[in-house]
């Protein structure tokens, strides 16, 4: 049987994992709406279940972390056990490249609206995908390869 905080931190992976995915179904399905591509309204309709159904999945996981966060807090050992250096410095790296991933896409957009005209709630709207996005995606890599790495 594994210990408690070993299988907390499988737990948080889990967590990732899952709203990553339902984040970024709720938010890519969304995003097509600014496309206006000539489908039926079958796929429409499909399309808009598929993002609903994402959007209240990923609601719950953040509700789930959230709630999971102030339980853990009780337990003080515990807490610190979860939040000790090796954690504090792959969330610092997964912000660092986080930051420059938004900032990379700026430059990307920027450059593309000198010769095409760019709707600004597209912009925003990528630049929310991308700023959600690539942090957890960075951590879930990083926290991989240092598990890896320690074997």
């Amino acid at each position: 049987m594994a210990s408690e905080t070993t299988q907390l931190e499988e737990k948080r992976i889990r967590f990732i994992k899952r709203s990553l995915v339902s984040f970024a179904l709720w938010q890519l399905t969304y995003l097509t709406r600014y496309f206006q591509l000539d489908i039926n309204n079958f796929i429409t309709g499909f399309i808009t279940f598929i993002s609903i159904i994402s959007g209240i999945v990923w609601a719950y996981y953040l509700i789930k972390i959230v709630l999971s966060s102030f339980l853990i807090q009780k337990k003080r050992s515990l807490a610190i056990s979860l939040n000790n250096e090796y954690y504090q410095m792959i969330r610092l790296k997964s912000f660092r490249i986080g930051f420059w991933a938004i900032l990379g896409s700026v430059g990307i957009l920027f450059a593309l609206s000198l010769y095409v005209t760019v709707n600004i709630q597209v912009v925003l709207h990528i630049l929310l995908i991308v700023g959600v996005i690539c942090p957890q995606v960075s951590y879930l890599i990083l926290d991989k390869n240092e598990v890896l790495s320690d074997e």
